[in-house]
């Protein structure tokens, strides 16, 4: 037998799914813990034991808490396990294929919304233990500005089109992008004054329309 083939990795793929079902029960655990009790408040060992593992094993795959509420944002904002980024999915880019930039805008509200709505809660939890933990703060700076390079690049799209009012700037177009559909606002609308989330993504989508194009939004 050749030693190549001696040292070859063996990966069973049973293995991996059951390595990948436990990842996600994990996330599951920390993610009704840190709703039920806070972030501060909730410990690794509190995590694997709702999870039904070994702290040990939390350790393992996460290795911290900071990196697991991490990986917890970013598999809630996806929906899913997949590494690969918003901007990288067959999704973002058929609305990027869009060439009505009304049509690409409502779109992206619809996409915004989905994303409130799977994320909100945790969110929220973030950004109350933000103030205690400085390395969550920091990593909701990242956070937002992930989310603001996501709306650069639709600002950019529009202005590749056109399609934005006359001597508008693509930093402004960006701005305005960001901030109407910041989780925060999202929260006073749809928690705070009881908006729909489907209002809430029509009246994003209008207000884009119109602030970004100049143009009402027809129906």
């Amino acid at each position: 037998m050749s030693k190549s083939r001696e040292t070859r990795p063996y990966r069973s793929p049973l293995r991996q799914e059951r390595a990948q079902a436990t990842r996600q029960h994990i996330l599951e655990a920390a993610r009704q813990l840190f709703a039920a009790h806070g972030y501060v408040a909730t410990t690794l060992a509190a995590i694997a034991g709702e999870a039904g593992v070994a702290p040990a094993t939390v350790t393992a795959i996460f290795g911290t808490k900071l990196a697991l509420v991490d990986a917890l944002i970013k598999w809630t904002v996806r929906g899913d396990e997949s590494q690969e980024p918003l901007s990288a999915r067959p999704w973002w880019l058929e609305m990027l294929d869009e060439s009505d930039p009304r049509s690409r805008l409502k779109l992206y509200a619809a996409n915004v919304r989905r994303i409130h709505q799977r994320t909100t809660d945790l969110f929220e939890i973030v950004r109350s233990a933000a103030a205690a933990e400085p390395e969550l703060a920091t990593l909701r700076h990242k956070l937002g500005e992930s989310h603001y390079q996501d709306d650069r690049k639709m600002a950019e799209s529009l202005v590749q089109r056109g399609a934005l009012q006359a001597d508008m700037r693509v930093e402004y177009a960006t701005d305005l992008l960001w901030a109407l559909g910041s989780a925060d606002l999202y929260r006073i609308l749809v928690i705070n004054r009881s908006w729909s989330p489907e209002q809430y993504e029509k009246w994003l989508a209008a207000d884009w329309i119109h602030d970004l194009l100049g143009q009402r939004d027809t129906g």
